[in-house]
């Protein structure tokens, strides 16, 4: 309850906000964003959203997306919101942030992640790792605050809950989690405008590509995981791009051999990003990315590695 009072009283005194969203952002992420970034703009205050990368195509149907900025810029504002950061590295503006703390201007975290060094350094801390989404955190402060939840701002938390239930299929989705979907569907939420993008909008690049990574998957029967791998010249033969990566992962944990999937693919500079998921219980993927410089959820997580993917006729290699 704590928490929650120093929050309400940050959003009714301060007029000009910066909101902040994880790198690679997700359905969450963006949509916890532009749904609290709107609230604020209903109550006369004025909103900045940036994110470092830019918003993945199957997410700029949410009103706002194109307006996200990728840099902070000469902006002017009172108080800094973190949404579904993770940890600070995540951000991608760890200097920004550090510059706003030496200037006194406080930092507000919201996020549903286990508990990371965010933690230590922001000002009001509303979290709840046991929550399905950030979006669900952020419903509940609309919902504390008494905050309108107008028809966009709705269709912006059901894309968050959505994406990071897996469209109400994984155990994160709670009797409360249908409750609030339903109160969300009540306030106009397009149910079927998100699905048809974030489950259904499959391109015939995106086919090549899951077909390539099913090609090369692998089944490790000892550790019960699936691991396959997505090279740079594969998006390029498909003509495809990273954000079409996206998915292919849970596709892989389909398999019912497989407790874990692990996905491996390179990005634009020169890296390997790991991508790992579960539907266990006794499996925690936070712990393990974290031992290899990464984070996330307990049963969704990544990290990144350097390195290169060697493809040799159907084998593979990390070099």
């Amino acid at each position: 309850m704590g928490s929650f009072n120093k929050l309400k009283k940050l959003l009714e005194e301060k007029s000009k906000f910066l909101l902040i969203c994880h790198v690679e952002p997700d359905g969450d992420a963006i949509g916890s964003m532009l749904a609290l970034g709107e609230a604020l703009k209903n109550k006369e205050k004025r909103t900045h959203s940036v994110c470092k990368d830019v918003v993945p195509t199957i997410l700029l149907y949410l009103d706002g997306a194109l307006q996200i900025k990728n840099e902070i810029g000469q902006q002017d504002f009172e108080a800094m919101i973190l949404l579904d950061n993770g940890d600070f590295k995540r951000t991608g503006f760890v200097q920004e942030i550090n510059i706003a703390k030496k200037a006194n201007i406080p930092v507000i975290n919201i996020d549903h992640h286990p508990k990371n060094d965010l933690w230590k350094i922001v000002d009001v801390n509303y979290a709840n790792e046991k929550l399905s989404s950030t979006s669900e955190l952020v419903y509940n402060v609309l919902i504390g605050l008494d905050y309108e939840i107008t028809p966009t701002i709705a269709t912006a938390l059901l894309t968050g809950i959505f994406y990071d239930t897996g469209g109400f299929r994984h155990q994160n989705t709670s009797g409360i989690v249908l409750d609030i979907a339903s109160d969300l569907l009540r306030k106009g939420a397009k149910l079927q405008k998100i699905s048809e993008n974030i489950s259904n909008h499959k391109s015939v690049s995106v086919f090549k590509l899951w077909g390539i990574a099913l090609s090369r998957l692998r089944l490790n029967k000892d550790l019960g995981m699936s691991i396959s791998v997505i090279t740079q010249k594969d998006l390029h033969d498909c003509d495809a791009d990273e954000d079409d990566v996206s998915g292919l992962v849970n596709l892989l944990n389909s398999a019912p051999e497989s407790k874990v999937a692990l996905l491996l693919y390179e990005t634009k500079d020169a890296k390997i990003k790991g991508s790992l998921r579960t539907d266990g219980e006794d499996v925690d993927l936070a712990k393990l990315a974290q031992i290899l410089g990464g984070g996330g959820h307990k049963k969704a997580s990544g990290f990144t590695l350097d390195g290169k993917i060697k493809i040799e006729g159907n084998s593979w290699s990390i070099i």
